[in-house]
């Protein structure tokens, strides 16, 4: 009886030992060699989430893959939404990101209707003239990782080359129509920069916009950490460097107004700024900051 009580505890913890050893084997938190990996920023949703706490009004989602470029402003965008990997080994992985954006804003103004003015000095009626903004803007990295760190925190250090494009245009639109009784109509907008068109008294912006796109070309090096909060699915926040040329055709404007020698109104397409360039460097954020990440 003893034997037998002694046999059945020998079973039972071997039973145990190898029940262990089979958990320990399905809970591999870190990916491996052969795995393909997911990242996805978490960036848009961190901000939603935080200020629903501090009180702002206008709380939106906002763009996913950032913001795209626009003239006069020195920044190096779009930001990734997006990372795909490849693990060579362990250790090693061979990464893809990826990050778009588009945005279309218009802006409403109230401004005197000229026509019902016109009939009625006294009349408070209004029309609106619009302003709208279009931004669109894509990025792509090729690059690779290495990690360092066994346990359910591993640091990631890497780089890769970039290639990002963005374009850019404003469209204008009036309420009051310039006419050969009306040729400068009461607007909200502030067009006192517009050239001149020939034998006109008043012009206005109908349009501005790039030729061609803005095009990026550079380098890219990250530093971060992912924390593994279940098997294969981690958080992870980098920071990013960046160093990239950029290169435009130029911005154009097209404008309209009443030409006094031929007595109509005529519309003008020129060149506002020449082709130029300019040199990106600096925590940029071309990259997941605050990521999601799904390894399978």
């Amino acid at each position: 009886m003893k034997r037998l009580t002694t046999l059945s505890a020998l079973v039972l913890l071997t039973a145990f030992s190898l029940s262990a050893k089979d958990g320990n084997q399905q809970k591999q938190y870190t990916p491996e060699a052969g795995d393909f990996g997911i990242t996805v920023s978490a960036n848009p949703l961190v901000n939603f989430l935080g200020n629903l706490f501090n009180g702002t009004v206008d709380n939106t989602f906002g763009n996913v893959g950032g913001e795209p470029y626009n003239p006069g402003l020195n920044t190096l965008q779009p930001a990734v939404s997006f990372a795909s990997k490849y693990f060579i080994s362990d250790n090693f992985a061979l990464r893809m990101n990826v990050g778009w954006v588009y945005t279309h804003d218009k802006n409403n103004y109230y401004t005197t209707d000229d026509a019902a003015v016109l009939e009625d000095p006294m009349s408070n009626a209004k029309v609106i003239d619009s302003r709208i903004y279009n931004n669109s803007g894509a990025s792509l990295m090729f690059g690779a990782e290495y990690r360092v760190g066994k346990g359910r925190v591993q640091g990631v250090f890497g780089g890769g080359l970039l290639y990002a494009f963005s374009r850019y245009m404003e469209k204008y639109s009036y309420g009051n129509a310039i006419t050969e009784d009306n040729r400068r109509p009461s607007t909200a907008l502030d067009n006192s920069t517009a050239p001149a068109i020939p034998d006109s008294e008043y012009q206005r912006y109908l349009r501005m916009f790039t030729d061609a796109p803005t095009h990026y070309f550079g380098l890219v090096g990250f530093a971060g950490i992912e924390w593994f909060v279940a098997p294969k699915i981690s958080l992870g926040a980098e920071v990013n460097l960046s160093a990239a040329f950029n290169w435009t055709k130029g911005l154009y404007y097209t404008s309209e107004g009443y030409n006094t020698q031929t007595g109509n109104v005529e519309e003008s397409t020129e060149l506002l700024t020449p082709t130029s360039s300019g040199f990106d460097f600096g925590t940029q954020n071309i990259g997941a900051n605050l990521s999601i990440n799904f390894y399978f």
